[in-house]
């Protein structure tokens, strides 16, 4: 017989039983992938040859990291003036700010102060600052081999393929979950706006306003006095200071400041803690009054106290995003 035929049937054998022994490996890893997933194990079974790294890899932690130091949240004020005589447009404002509050991304911190009196007790009082929630992803960790993931071999190829593929699965799905999450944060932050505000539409007007005790409360929050530079004061107001012992105060200072080249005065009471603080003034304009004097009277103080000052005259049909996107 010639050795010809009987080697070609030999190669021919060999060939059927290496492609049985593959299909009896494909079939057992499928029975292994199945029979991990309904053990809840979401890793490949090949995971098992590669070490205890690999058998108890998983997604990166999903933290909530306190603010770096060089990179604070960005910090929203509102000042709400609801004095007598700031009334006529005083609801439009709560809504107003009311609705900037709520439309705050989750990343930043805002805050409603009312210009009341210097007392701490106030029957109308601030809404609570709502605090910065940094953004929560879910991401896949490097291999255990990594930087250098050169296989040593076929198996250990598709075993990383089907780890980093598994891996990837199942970060998209806790991030479904974190997404739903945020969610309903933002939806609870928006229910406390809410409440507050219906709670304030709801009180007396407040008697015996001073806005230097505003700012000078404004000066004296954390959140400033860390970050003045990240921070953003809009005032609502008619910018008019009571008739009250602040107002001869301001009469005296307005007196010395007529000359605008003339150097700032040093006075005791200045409000302090606004340098690198951005102030947007957006002043109400009243019968009776002169906006401009008072105007031009609070930019020349706030400016001397260090802060950036910009003046616009209010208008319920603009939104207060718009004049902040007009500053930029």
């Amino acid at each position: 017989m010639s050795r010809a035929p009987l080697l070609a049937a030999l190669g021919g054998l060999l060939l059927a039983l290496t492609a049985l022994g593959g299909l009896a490996l494909l079939h057992g890893g499928l029975e292994d992938r199945a029979a991990a997933a309904r053990a809840g194990d979401w890793r490949p079974p090949c995971v098992k040859n590669l070490g205890p790294a690999y058998q108890q890899i998983d997604l990166l932690p999903v933290d909530q990291p306190e603010e770096a130091p060089d990179d604070p949240a960005l910090t929203y004020l509102i000042g709400l003036d609801r004095s007598g005589s700031n009334q006529d447009v005083a609801h439009e404002q709560l809504a107003a700010a009311r609705d900037f509050a709520r439309a705050r991304p989750l990343d930043q911190r805002v805050g409603v102060l009312l210009i009341s009196d210097r007392s701490d007790r106030s029957a109308t009082p601030d809404m609570p600052l709502e605090p910065a929630l940094p953004a929560l992803q879910a991401q896949p960790p490097p291999l255990p081999c990594a930087p250098d993931c050169r296989p040593r071999s076929l198996f250990e190829q598709k075993c990383y393929e089907q780890l980093q593929e598994a891996l990837g699965a199942r970060a998209s799905a806790r991030q479904l979950e974190l997404t739903a999450h945020l969610h309903r944060l933002a939806a609870e932050r928006a229910a406390r706006v809410d409440a507050w505000s219906e709670r304030i539409a709801a009180a007396p007007p407040a008697t015996a306003t001073s806005l230097l005790a505003f700012f000078a409360k404004v000066g004296d929050l954390p959140a400033v006095r860390r970050s003045p530079g990240r921070t953003t004061l809009i005032v609502l107001s008619d910018l008019e200071e009571a008739k009250t012992a602040d107002r001869r105060l301001l009469d005296a200072y307005h007196r010395a400041t007529l000359d605008p080249a003339a150097p700032c005065p040093a006075v005791p009471w200045q409000p302090s803690g606004l340098a690198g603080l951005e102030i947007l003034l957006l002043q109400t304009h009243s019968d009776g009054q002169d906006p401009e004097l008072w105007g031009r009277l609070w930019e020349r103080l706030l400016r001397c106290s260090g802060a950036h000052v910009s003046r616009r005259r209010y208008s319920p049909s603009i939104a207060l995003d718009e004049y902040l996107a007009e500053r930029t």
